[in-house]
């Protein structure tokens, strides 16, 4: 993913450094898919969902990497074709937490796989502050027959 510039400041002045080192570590390679970095793959559709396919045939398993065997271009059912370019996922989402334990090279399936629920609630959150209005359950309860 593309830093922000609103967040380009929360990185240190070595993250070009950090984010090579995470990739060489990673073999060049999505540390969840295997996925290499800057290929063109075909990512499968109907019965080979959940799959993509090298140039050379060979068929993977998108969520696991493991290799499933080799299939001929004609038989593979194609969703898309898809350029991986692999990026740097904090595990922790805290762009300051770079220690290599806490990043991952993810190709950008599996980052935006990972993000998902954390994309979710920072919607959530900017939807209810958009609506500025108090939620049912912040209000105080009123007692049946209590005067006001």
């Amino acid at each position: 993913m593309p830093i922000k510039p609103e967040n380009r400041a929360r990185y240190p002045k070595d993250w070009p450094q950090i984010r090579e080192a995470i990739l060489a570590r990673a073999g060049d390679r999505c540390e969840q898919c295997q996925a290499p970095n800057h290929t063109r793959i075909a990512r499968g559709a109907g019965q080979d969902a959940g799959t993509y396919m090298l140039e050379s045939g060979d068929v993977y398993c998108a969520d696991s990497g493991a290799h499933l065997g080799r299939c001929r271009h004609a038989d593979y059912a194609l969703l898309r074709m898809t350029d991986v370019v692999l990026t740097i996922a904090h595990l922790d989402h805290v762009p300051e937490h770079c220690d290599p334990q806490n990043l991952r090279a993810l190709c950008q399936r599996c980052h935006l796989r990972y993000d998902q629920a954390h994309h979710q609630l920072n919607a959530w959150h900017t939807r209810r502050a958009a609506r500025q209005t108090l939620e049912l359950f912040d209000l105080p309860r009123v007692q049946p027959g209590a005067r006001p």
